[in-house]
Parts: C-alpha cells; sequence; structure tokens
C-alpha cells in the first residue's frame, strides 16, 4: 500500500514490524555536527564545566576537529581556567575553521593581550575592525588599551572615544578618564567622570575614580560626596575607604581614618597605599614604632616607590636617626630627582650628621627646583648660619620678607622660627642648632601632608602606565 510522505510515494508499511519501506534505496539522513551546541552553551553558562569539558571531548571527536561552536566553548573554558596558551590555540583552529568570523579573531586578541604581547593582541583587533559588519565598542575599547600600553596616547584616546560614544560603558568611560589623567588633562578628565556618572549612577568604580579626582583637583567636598555614595552602595570598596580616610586624615582626624584604613587593608592587604597613609597617621599620633612597621611593609610591597622611602625618611629623622633617614632618603632622590622636597629632607639628615656642605647642596639644588617654597628657604637660611655665611643667609632671608608681603601661603608654626631667626642676623652669629631641629619638625608635619594626599596618585607609577594596585 503507498501513502504519501513528505511529498515522496512509494512508501510502504510493513504490518508485521511498523518499519516504513521504500521501493527505492533511502537518502542516509543529514548528521550536522552542529545538532548538540545548544547543549554545550547550556552546561557552561550553568556552570556544569566538567560535564562541559566531556560533552566538548566527544563532540570534536565525532566531528573530527570541524565543530567550530565545541572549539570555541573550549577555548573560553581554558581562558577562564588561566591556561592562556591552550585557549590561544584553541581559538586559532576557529580561526582556520571560519576566518571570516570577527568573534574568533576578537578572542585571539584578547588572548594576546593577556599574554602582554600587546603589538599582535592590536594587530588582532585591527583585523576585528575590519571583518565586522557593523561598530563594535568593545574593538574600540580593546584598540584603545592596547594602544596605551604600547604608549599610542593619541590613537588610544581616539578609540577610548569612539568606545565612550557608542556604547557608554563603564569600562570604556574607565580608560579614557585614566588616559586623560595620564596626559593631565584633569579638566577633561573630570567632563568625562560626571558624563559617566550620568549614564553609570549605580557603579561604584565610577563613582570612586570620579571622588578620587575631585580630591586631586582640590574639590574635596565633591569628593566626599562622590566617595560616600560609592560606600552607601558597596562599604568594603577599598579605594573609596582610602579617600575617605585621606580626607579625614588631611584634617587631623587619625582615629576616624584610622577606623576607614582598618576596614579597607581587610579586603586589599597589598595595596601600597594604605600601608602608608596608615604609617603616617601613627607618625601624626607620635606612634613612631608602628609608622615604621606600617611604611617597611609598603615598601616590602613595592620597594621601588618613592613616596614610602620619603615617609620612611621623615620618621626616622622624627626619631633622630640621621643615618637611616639618609638612606632612605638618598633612594627617594635616586627614584624621583625632580622632587624638591626629598633634597630638603636630605639636606636634613646631612645637617643632622654635620656634613654641613652637602647638606647646603642639597638644599641649594631643592631651591633650584622650588625657589619659592618657604621651607627650604628656612632650612637653607639655618645651614649658611651654621657654616658663619651671613651675607648670603641675608640675602635668603630679604627673598623670604619678599614671600611675606607676595602673600604666598607659609605655615605659622614656622614663624616662631622666623623670629628667632631674624634675632640672630640682626645681631651676632650663634649657635642655632635647637632652631634647626625644630625646623626639621616643621617640615616634617608640613611635608607628611602633602605626602599624605599626593598618596592618592599612582603610587610609584608614572603617567605611562597605571598599576591596579594603586588609587
Amino acid at each position: 500500500m503507498n501513502y504519501l510522505a513528505n511529498g515522496k510515494e512509494n512508501v510502504q508499511i510493513s504490518a508485521l514490524s511498523g518499519r516504513r519501506k521504500s521501493a527505492e534505496m533511502p537518502w542516509p539522513e543529514p548528521n550536522p555536527s552542529e545538532k548538540l551546541n545548544w547543549l554545550l552553551h547550556l552546561q557552561h553558562v550553568r556552570g556544569e564545566t566538567e560535564q562541559c569539558k566531556e560533552s566538548i571531548k566527544n563532540e570534536i571527536k565525532r566531528s573530527g576537529g570541524r565543530n567550530e561552536f565545541a572549539c570555541f566553548k573550549q577555548g573560553i573554558i581554558l581562558r577562564e581556567e588561566g591556561r592562556i596558551q591552550e585557549a590561544l590555540e584553541s581559538f586559532q583552529v576557529c580561526m582556520k575553521l571560519n576566518p571570516e568570523n570577527s568573534e574568533n579573531i576578537k578572542e585571539v586578541g584578547r588572548c594576546l593581550y593577556e599574554m602582554r604581547r600587546y603589538r599582535l593582541a592590536l594587530e588582532a583587533y585591527l583585523e576585528t575592525e575590519k571583518l565586522s559588519s557593523c561598530p563594535d565598542w568593545q574593538i574600540y575599547y580593546n584598540i584603545g588599551q592596547c594602544s596605551m600600553r604600547l604608549g599610542e596616547v593619541s590613537k588610544s584616546k581616539e578609540y577610548a572615544h569612539r568606545a565612550v560614544q557608542l556604547g557608554k560603558q563603564e569600562i570604556a568611560y574607565s580608560l579614557l578618564i585614566k588616559i586623560l589623567v595620564a596626559e593631565g588633562d584633569l579638566r577633561s578628565a573630570a567632563s568625562v567622570c560626571n558624563a559617566a556618572v550620568e549614564s553609570c549612577p549605580d557603579s561604584v568604580d565610577i563613582l570612586t575614580e570620579s571622588g578620587l579626582l575631585c580630591l586631586k583637583m582640590g574639590q574635596t567636598q565633591h569628593a566626599f560626596e562622590r566617595l560616600s555614595s560609592a560606600l552607601a552602595l558597596d562599604p568594603t570598596c577599598a579605594k573609596a575607604l582610602l579617600g575617605i580616610g585621606c580626607i579625614t586624615q588631611s584634617h587631623e582626624e587619625h582615629d576616624v581614618a584610622l577606623t576607614k584604613y582598618k576596614v579597607a587593608v581587610s579586603h586589599e592587604p597589598y595595596s601600597v597605599a594604605l600601608w602608608n597613609n596608615i604609617g603616617m597617621c601613627f607618625h601624626s599620633k607620635q606612634k613612631h614604632v608602628a609608622a615604621i612597621s606600617c611604611l617597611k611593609r609598603a615598601l616590602w610591597i613595592s620597594p621601588t616607590n618613592w613616596r614610602v622611602l620619603f615617609n620612611l625618611g621623615l620618621v626616622h629623622l622624627a626619631t633622630y636617626q640621621p643615618a637611616s633617614a639618609f638612606n632612605f632618603l638618598c633612594a627617594a632622590v635616586n627614584l624621583r630627582p625632580e622632587v624638591p622636597h626629598s633634597f630638603t629632607g636630605l639636606g636634613c639628615a646631612l645637617f643632622e650628621l654635620n656634613d654641613i656642605e652637602n647638606a647646603d647642596r642639597a638644599f641649594k639644588q631643592a631651591l633650584i627646583l622650588a625657589p619659592d617654597d618657604p621651607l627650604i628657604i628656612i632650612n637653607d637660611i639655618v645651614c649658611l648660619l651654621h657654616m658663619k655665611r651671613k651675607d648670603l643667609a641675608l640675602e635668603l632671608f630679604r627673598k623670604f620678607n619678599t614671600l611675606l608681603q607676595e602673600n604666598i601661603p607659609i605655615s605659622k608654626e614656622i614663624m616662631p622660627i622666623v623670629s628667632k631667626l631674624s634675632t640672630e642676623l640682626e645681631g651676632s652669629v650663634s649657635e642655632i642648632s635647637h632652631e634647626s631641629e625644630e625646623n626639621n619638625n616643621d617640615q616634617e608635619s608640613v611635608s607628611e601632608n602633602t605626602a599624605k594626599i599626593d598618596e592618592l596618585t599612582e603610587g610609584d607609577t608614572s603617567p605611562r602606565e597605571l598599576a591596579s594596585d594603586e588609587v
């Protein structure tokens, strides 16, 4: 008996077996290699990693290595496990199977980026941009990241702008802000931060970055509001706690700052900025042993951080250990020879070691870098008087009086020392070692405040590269 099945005749059904029979040989049923792709995806998104890996292995074996999706999913899992080289090989197999698929090349670029092969990663992303049928903010973002790593700042900024305009995503905003801060364009960075906060009002990272940038620009109240909003969303955000702690520390509320820092350091135990600021809080509370311990912990984490070395020099000066202070301040000067207060601290250490000639040279170098800094001028006057060079000391003292008339901000703590110096210069030169020690203490307190606020920048990194651990 003939029936019509799928438009074909001559199909019979046996009454005994119940199976269909055809007068002609039937065509073989197709066996597509993609028929279990849905299962691989489902197992992966459910977190059933071991079952997914076993299914991928079977599918690759069944298809003879021609299942593109199975190889792609295998690469994703390998990358998640940290096996970057094996993941790269899986994605390269996908590229051979389908060289026109931009997603495969994008994943190759991501693996190369994680392997720090930035030039090859950039080439892969540029190739992806050519193959992509429509603009993709992720491609622009990745090109911007690679360009920044390679030092191509203008190209990085261009693609970061494209990514922000196209996607308005949090990570794209963060990249553009970092580039603008590295260039020193804080005004533009602040504008981007405001736009990012409007687009991503619940982003802890954006609120934190915005608050730290405001703090760096001196907008303390605005910074406090942004950082408080970030902490309201995530009370354990270490960077936001660091920013709030810095604000309270600059207002000499050291116990409140220590409370914030202790919470932050329990979540970020390897943060150089946190240990440095904790050490300076203890220094302000005259707990010098605890201060040195915390600062040395920071130095262990980052041995080339010039700020930590500088602060260690200040604390050792305060504890009358000029030899140790000299070693730390020498290291700070070698790392950042453009910082005037490092030379000032070095001059104070040399003065305490009775090396007056070299102390004067250190103060002179500091004056070259900061000719209108009253602290440096006062220290150099003390040094010159000790060397019995009253004429040069008088000349510097006149310059200091000129700064007073020009209303340049001068710490009130050094004014008693200025009065004593005025008396010494009007009369005969007498022993002024005691005044020098008081002046060193004044310089420590002012330099300490500067170091605490500066610690919200990139730690020991420069604008060429931004470290993830540093604020």
